[in-house]
């Protein structure tokens, strides 16, 4: 078994979502197919925000919801059926009034190598509107050591 403690984060203090492979995430390849990492990087966005109380109620209370505005990703080794992951997410740095980065990285566990890698820049916009707002802080404080 690897010793998790080498793993070698892009930042410290990851918030990790484990996931192994399943079926219906595989491509005619038979690897993973390119669509899921972005999913990944939804379902580990949306936990993250959630493990720090930032609910869809909160977001309806403040009528304020970070949408993505432009993903970058990095496809660095493939995945399969029955592969273990560690899908990893931070808090970036806010740009301006209404962007935030947040990087993603993805590591297979039973060799700790980084498959994927992705920074993602978020909006914050009304709900009601869609056009774009200051951050509030109540989606700034939660999050202890942005990097």
């Amino acid at each position: 078994m690897n010793n998790l403690s080498k793993i070698n984060w892009q930042y410290p203090n990851p918030f990790i979502y484990e996931h192994t492979v399943v079926e219906n995430e595989l491509d005619f390849l038979g690897h993973v197919n390119n669509k899921t990492y972005l999913n990944w990087m939804e379902q580990v966005a949306w936990a993250h925000a959630k493990s720090v109380g930032i609910t869809h109620e909160k977001q309806r209370e403040l009528n304020r919801i970070m949408a993505v505005y432009e993903n970058c990703m990095q496809y660095k080794a493939s995945c399969y059926l029955g592969d273990e992951l560690l899908i990893a997410t931070w808090v970036g740095e806010q740009q301006g009034c209404c962007l935030r980065t947040r990087p993603f990285q993805i590591i297979r566990k039973r060799d700790l190598k980084t498959v994927f890698t992705a920074q993602g820049t978020y909006v914050c916009i009304d709900l009601k509107n869609h056009k774009p707002k200051r951050i509030p802080k109540q989606f700034s404080a939660p999050y202890l050591d942005p990097i």
